[in-house]
């Protein structure tokens, strides 16, 4: 489900990207950012919309989510993670001229987990099947490197709601 979202994004987007630095749009610009990424927790699906504030900051917001299980001999537990963040980065661009763009940057977020037993009889342990939630502060560094009209993302997360390395695309708005 997740690749086939990211295809048709890449898809709509592709005629249309650019370099992110400098857009028609008074140097501002206005960015998706999709991908896919690797955590200890299952594959994280992401798609976050940025907005430029100046030469050296840029806000937005994220959405993530990510499923995973773990086995036993009478069965497993699926775990599903959601989270909703405002996401806040201070480009390098004196250290990373076009066409990279090296960034830092913060994360508020709130994450919630879902889990749920799907073994045999009562479930073992401690899981009681309920759903737990919470805020969250994370730090990220990231950097994107755009190629004729493909711009390529990488960035490093901390915390729970993006907790590992995503990979993705960025695309300007229309």
């Amino acid at each position: 489900m997740a690749s086939v979202v990211l295809v048709i994004m890449t898809g709509l987007f592709y005629s249309q990207s650019q370099a992110q630095v400098q857009l028609n749009s008074g140097g501002r610009f206005d960015l998706i950012n999709a991908g896919l990424g690797m955590s200890t927790r299952g594959l994280p699906v992401f798609v976050g919309i940025e907005q430029s504030i100046d030469d050296h900051i840029s806000a937005g917001l994220v959405a993530s989510f990510q499923s995973s299980s773990e086995s036993s001999s009478s069965g497993s537990w699926t775990h599903q993670y959601f989270g909703i963040g405002a996401q806040g980065h201070y480009h390098f661009i004196e250290l990373a001229p076009a066409p990279f763009d090296f960034y830092a940057g913060l994360t508020l977020g709130w994450f919630g987990h879902k889990y749920k037993w799907a073994g045999v009889g009562s479930a073992p342990g401690s899981y009681d099947g309920s759903a737990i939630g919470g805020m969250q502060l994370a730090g990220h560094l990231g950097g994107r490197y755009t190629y004729k009209d493909w711009t390529l993302m990488a960035q490093l997360d901390g915390g729970s709601l993006l907790s590992g390395f995503l990979v993705g695309l960025s695309f300007p708005l229309p």
